[in-house]
């Protein structure tokens, strides 16, 4: 196995050399799939997390396991896996950590790149699901639905994707049913042109940036709970940012001449990083 470190504070360990079996029948034979899981703090859940991901998927797969500085042996647990490690030398966010895995597989050109959650709650069964239809359909990108089967969930949290559904219907004439779910997949056409910034809610800013241009499916999957530990999102703090994405990535926008007329760049730059930090 080797080791090595970027410039940007990025520990890389390249997977294990495991030998390909001659007699395996591939899913989706020569092409390129990547699968990034960021992970914080998860040592008792990500272990069973890789154990389940399948193998037959391409001689061409990838499991890359991005540790956005973990306090406890979350690396040490997924390096006893086939994986790419890549460690953030501090904790710097969920929608960091799905950056430093995206930057990885834009840079390594792969075809199709799922996300999934280190939690358990993703189960890894649905991969090729999410593969298909950017395969067969045309289809750029995918998000799973869990509230096509029945999803144990408090009435705040319902009410809030709710609201988040009316937003997108509204502003994007865009039907997404499940908008906080985070098992997705991309084709290489949208790693080639998005540019993410948002270090909280990337995945909100994904949907912004993606599901008004581009041909997008959602699919029916079955969401577990968590077998140890408990999720850093709040729902409350989580729709504040929606709100300040949609003022940044909407409004902004709309009204970028008369911004750009009264306000310096300096300021606007500014207002972006520090007042609408998402």
């Amino acid at each position: 196995m080797k080791t090595s470190t970027s410039s940007k504070n990025l520990k890389y360990t390249t997977k294990k050399n495991t030998p390909k079996s001659l007699d395996t029948k591939y899913l989706f034979p020569g092409l390129k799939i990547g699968v990034i899981i960021p992970a914080y703090n998860e040592e008792l859940n990500i272990g069973k997390t890789l154990e389940e991901i399948p193998h037959n998927l391409s001689e061409k797969f990838d499991v890359i396991v991005v540790d956005d500085g973990s306090a406890d042996k979350t690396s040490e647990v997924a390096n006893q896996h086939n994986i790419t490690l890549i460690k953030h030398s501090q904790n710097r966010g969920y929608g960091a950590a799905v950056t430093t895995g995206l930057n990885y597989c834009k840079k390594d050109k792969f075809d199709v790149i799922v996300i999934l959650d280190a939690d358990g709650q993703h189960p890894p069964r649905y991969i090729k699901d999410f593969i298909k239809p950017i395969i067969e359909n045309n289809v750029e990108f995918v998000i799973g639905n869990r509230f096509k089967y029945y999803y144990d969930m408090n009435s705040f949290k319902k009410l809030s994707v709710k609201i988040m559904t009316a937003f997108y219907m509204v502003f994007f004439q865009r039907k997404v049913m499940d908008p906080t779910n985070g098992y997705r997949s991309l084709s290489s056409k949208i790693i080639e042109n998005l540019e993410l910034e948002s270090v909280y809610s990337i995945s909100q800013e994904m949907l912004f940036k993606i599901i008004p241009f581009y041909k997008y499916k959602e699919i029916p999957i079955i969401v577990r709970q968590r077998n140890h530990g408990k999720s850093f999102i709040k729902m409350r703090n989580y729709l504040l940012k929606i709100i300040l994405l949609f003022l940044k990535f909407y409004i902004f926008p709309k009204i970028k001449k008369i911004t750009h007329k009264f306000l310096s760049g300096d300021f606007r730059q500014r207002v972006k990083k520090y007042y609408l930090r998402t």
